[in-house]
């Protein structure tokens, strides 16, 4: 037990960088609560090892909680295995334990499951136990579900096809606060889908909300409304704001539509030399690429 405790020692103050010190204080008490057989420590001391890299460690002590039930033990677990950190990567295992805690009413678990039983990860192919778990995911507010159901009922996957479920799972999605839900309804907006009118101005906002999470796409997309003056007056200057933006995550386009505007002088001083240099970055990443 002694030398137990000098080596977790060791590894906060290799760590001890990452933890102010009432962490530290918190993580000595942790330890000390996990190896009184504390079964939600021990999830702890899993975490904090799972953030010092050492993954057996975490896998031992979430073994440990799992067997006691617990429903964070199990899900954790389950993303050991799925993910392959301080075991081999086993999606059949992963999707036992996701199972446990989703039974157990885990909503991330249930998420997790879902998605397993809809792309056939671990298991065959089962839209109705995926429809299934996603619902009970859903239930417990997991944006991520529902926007999978809004999927789902919008392409008729496992269940027949209605526009306007889709729409409300979307729409929860993105009130949620999920990048790609706001994206969705910003896309539904701008095209009138799924039964709603065109109306730019609301898929400027579902865009914008999208853009704080730095979802490209959505930043993209306001680049190129601001470029061409699509239900907002033409505005070169923040078209060059969005596309740079976009360009910093990597989108390609955004970089040929930067040196566009330089070239052409949309709404700002046209710059020759700006827009090469552009069109050279353009050129540099598609080359990386193909490289790849």
């Amino acid at each position: 037990m002694a030398d137990k405790q000098e080596r977790f020692e060791r590894l906060i103050l290799e760590f001890q960088h990452l933890l102010t010190i009432e962490q530290i204080m918190e993580a000595r008490n942790i330890y000390r609560l996990a190896h009184e057989r504390n079964v939600e420590a021990m999830v702890e001391l899993a975490s904090l090892y799972k953030i010092m890299e050492k993954y057996s460690m975490a896998v031992y002590w979430l073994q440990k909680a799992s067997k006691a039930g617990n429903s964070e033990a199990l899900y954790q677990l389950g993303n050991c295995y799925y993910e392959g950190l301080g075991v081999e990567e086993d999606v059949k295992m992963a999707l036992q334990l996701y199972k446990k805690a989703a039974k157990k009413g885990h909503a991330d678990a249930q998420n997790n499951l879902a998605d397993m039983y809809l792309n056939g990860e671990g298991t065959s192919v089962n839209y109705k136990e995926a429809l299934k778990w996603f619902k009970e995911a859903a239930k417990q507010n997991v944006v991520e579900a529902m926007f999978t159901l809004g999927i789902m009922h919008e392409q008729g996957i496992g269940i027949k096809k209605d526009e306007k479920k889709a729409l409300q799972y979307y729409l929860q999605s993105a009130e949620g606060g999920y990048p790609d839900a706001q994206y969705r309804m910003g896309s539904i907006y701008l095209e009138g889908l799924l039964g709603v009118e065109k109306n730019t101005s609301c898929a400027i906002e579902w865009f914008e909300k999208a853009a704080q999470s730095h979802h490209i796409d959505a930043i993209y997309n306001l680049g190129f409304l601001y470029e061409h003056g699509i239900g907002v007056e033409r505005n070169g200057k923040k078209a060059l704001y969005y596309y740079k933006r976009a360009s910093l995550l990597g989108d390609y386009q955004a970089k040929l539509n930067i040196a566009n505007i330089y070239e052409k002088g949309i709404d700002v001083e046209a710059n020759q030399k700006a827009a090469a240099r552009w069109r050279e970055l353009a050129r540099q990443q598609k080359e990386n690429e193909y490289d790849q």
